[in-house]
């Protein structure tokens, strides 16, 4: 192990081979979790764009509403995975909470408001740090 592959653990350093070794034994995500995982995602981020329609002006509800929901969405997706998850869940996951609230937004009013995309970023980053897996 050369001091470029060197990656320092919580129990000292070891090579990249070896960590992304560890971490594939928590990324055992299929095809069929990933569609799942992205119908959550699509359905969550329309409901997260009706929700904060709903909403309206009230900032503070939203502010704390749209991470809440993103949270729940992730953990129902892993819920019906059977707590699997690939690599890049977190990121379908975020990408279709995004994608299903920009259709869901055009679609019901032609256009999306600043509070309303804040809250879809809001609800994507917390659906996408909920699959997050720390060594």
């Amino acid at each position: 192990m050369c001091v470029e592959c060197a990656v320092r653990t919580p129990i000292g350093y070891t090579c990249r081979e070896c960590v992304r070794g560890h971490e594939d034994k928590f990324y055992a995500g299929t095809l069929t979790d990933y569609a799942l995982v992205a119908a959550v995602g699509l359905a969550g981020g329309a409901l997260t764009v009706l929700l904060t329609m709903l909403v309206g002006g009230f900032l503070i509800v939203g502010l704390l509403l749209a991470p809440a929901l993103g949270g729940a969405l992730a953990q129902l997706a892993l819920q019906l995975t059977g707590r699997r998850r690939g690599r890049h869940s977190g990121l379908v996951c975020a990408g279709c909470v995004i994608a299903g609230g920009l259709v869901a937004g055009l679609a019901l009013t032609g256009g999306l408001g600043l509070f309303t995309l804040l809250y879809l970023a809001l609800a994507a980053s917390a659906s996408y740090t909920r699959f997050r897996v720390s060594i």
